[in-house]
């Protein structure tokens, strides 16, 4: 493996692991997840849906970066899949922020966190493309 191979390497195991631990939070527990950031899960449709959207695409996509990150030629993609998704939940994170009277210091940890992903996975995909 070369030395420019590592970094994009390292952000996709990242990646997976962070997504998929996330998932599998939600899934086990999705109430306990959602208290903290003041959402209130009513009923069996709502536990469910958030089930769905914030354990099983999280799981998803962790497994598919975890997939991505097994084989070279499949690096980049997996990588603009991060950068894209990490960039869909910062801007909408932001247009929640501007949009509400006020959140936590919670959020905010949450937006710190989309968007310093956003810039890290993009400079991997920038450097895995230059492997290509």
């Amino acid at each position: 493996m070369k030395k420019s191979e590592i970094f994009p390497l390292v952000m996709l195991v990242l990646g997976a692991i962070g997504f998929a631990l996330f998932g599998v939070k939600w899934l086990v527990n999705p109430t306990g997840m959602a208290t903290p950031l003041g959402i209130i899960l009513t009923n069996g449709d709502a536990t469910s849906d958030a089930r769905a959207v914030y354990g099983g695409m999280e799981l998803g996509l962790g497994l598919f970066l975890a997939y991505s990150a097994i084989a070279p030629a499949r690096r980049t993609q997996g990588l603009a899949a991060a950068a894209i998704t990490l960039a869909g939940l910062g801007v909408s994170r932001s247009i929640g922020i501007i949009a509400a009277e006020s959140v936590t210091s919670g959020t905010y940890a949450l937006l710190a966190t989309d968007l310093t992903g956003t810039v890290l996975c993009i400079a991997a995909f920038l450097v895995s493309r230059k492997n290509d």
